[in-house]
């Protein structure tokens, strides 16, 4: 059973909404997620910005951060709320300074937000309810320099180009917002694991579907450019085709910012290693190329009453295997949203495997940025 629960800016509970007309619960893999709920107007009284909305049948927390009440010309009133996911909490710091840290984007995130938010020297940057979650040991070793950036983006990046991401998991009983990095289970039909999840027309559990594959943007090639000058300069080849006779469509990273000696917080200075250096580059250019990937996107509705069922057969993160045989489409995905419609006693799902549109443009709005 799903009770709707209303906290305050301290996390203390203030009410129940017992009835709302329409909610939507958007989960996100690479991004904070989002949440809309309309409900009759005398609950309007407990939706304020800064409050929380937690669901008791998740571990999903909303922040509230847009409210508004309307009245129509019938005399019909009603409440509104939106806001993102607790992840977005970590938006609200930032990497001031340059840190340098090499290790596993489990190992770097942890690192990050205990220095940031969880045990920052400045106590006012302190956010008491997040703390370090469980260690799952994911991920591979890089060297990674950052200024400037916004936490929770910083940390979405790294992990995109390892297909991880994190979360914050909210214990309403002991008023905590735990952080831990986790990639979703391989369900692909090539291995023998997990169980499978074929989204497919045949099996009847999809439909609505929408294909897109964009190849305009791409860039599988970098050449990433660190210090020096002229032919001394270091440059880094960065190539993440899947074969050497796929296209090479090349992209310059100038990272002159990056450089191999760099000063740490206690005033200590220290120098990379060549092969420590070359990995830095390394890093910027996947980041890089992560914002310049290929788009293959499908976007479709699933029937949540067919053969696979939600957060237990498939769930956000996972790989899976989508087939759809009139225009013979096949194509394994990670899905990287959920957006989860509630209509009175009527629930629908759109899933999206692979990159999606939103993400594109958030790319591109970063790309025209920087």
């Amino acid at each position: 059973m799903m009770n709707l629960i209303i906290l305050d800016e301290n996390f203390d509970t203030l009410g129940i909404i017992s009835v709302f007309n329409t909610m939507i619960w958007d989960r996100r893999y690479y991004a904070p997620g989002l949440f809309e709920l309309y409900t009759p107007a005398e609950f309007f009284e407990l939706m304020n910005t800064g409050r929380y909305l937690y669901r008791s049948d998740r571990t999903d927390l909303g922040v509230i951060r847009e409210v508004n009440f309307a009245r129509d010309a019938k005399g019909a009133r009603t409440a509104y709320c939106k806001g993102y996911f607790a992840e977005e909490l970590l938006n609200n710091r930032v990497i001031n300074g340059q840190v340098n840290i090499t290790g596993t984007p489990e190992a770097i995130g942890r690192q990050l937000v205990n220095k940031y938010v969880i045990s920052p020297s400045d106590a006012d940057r302190k956010i008491p309810e997040i703390r370090l979650g469980t260690q799952h040991g994911i991920g591979t070793s890089v060297t990674v320099t950052a200024t400037g950036d916004r936490l929770g983006d910083k940390l979405y990046e790294i992990e995109q180009t390892q297909e991880l991401s994190h979360r914050l998991i909210y214990d309403y009983l002991a008023n905590t917002l735990s952080f831990e990095l986790w990639q979703g289970k391989d369900r692909r039909d090539t291995q023998d694991v997990n169980s499978w999840a074929i989204f497919s027309d045949s099996f009847f559990n999809v439909k609505n579907a929408v294909y897109d594959r964009d190849e305009s943007d791409c860039k599988n090639f970098a050449y990433v450019a660190g210090e020096g000058e002229g032919t001394a300069r270091v440059i880094v080849e960065v190539d993440i085709r899947s074969s050497a006779d796929e296209e090479r469509r090349e992209l310059w990273v100038d990272a002159r910012d990056l450089q191999s000696t760099y000063t740490d917080d206690g005033g200590t200075e220290h120098t990379y290693t060549a092969a420590q250096y070359r990995a830095l580059l390394r890093q910027r250019g996947l980041e890089k190329l992560a914002e310049y990937e290929k788009v293959e996107t499908v976007n479709s509705d699933v029937d949540p009453d067919a053969n696979l069922i939600y957060m237990t057969d498939f769930d956000l993160g996972d790989l899976c295997t989508y087939r759809y045989t009139d225009v013979g489409i096949e194509t394994i995905k990670r899905i990287t949203e959920i957006q989860e419609v509630y209509e009175g006693s009527k629930q629908t799902l759109s899933v999206i495997f692979g990159t999606g549109a939103m993400t594109s443009i958030k790319k591109l709005i970063k790309r025209e940025a920087s």
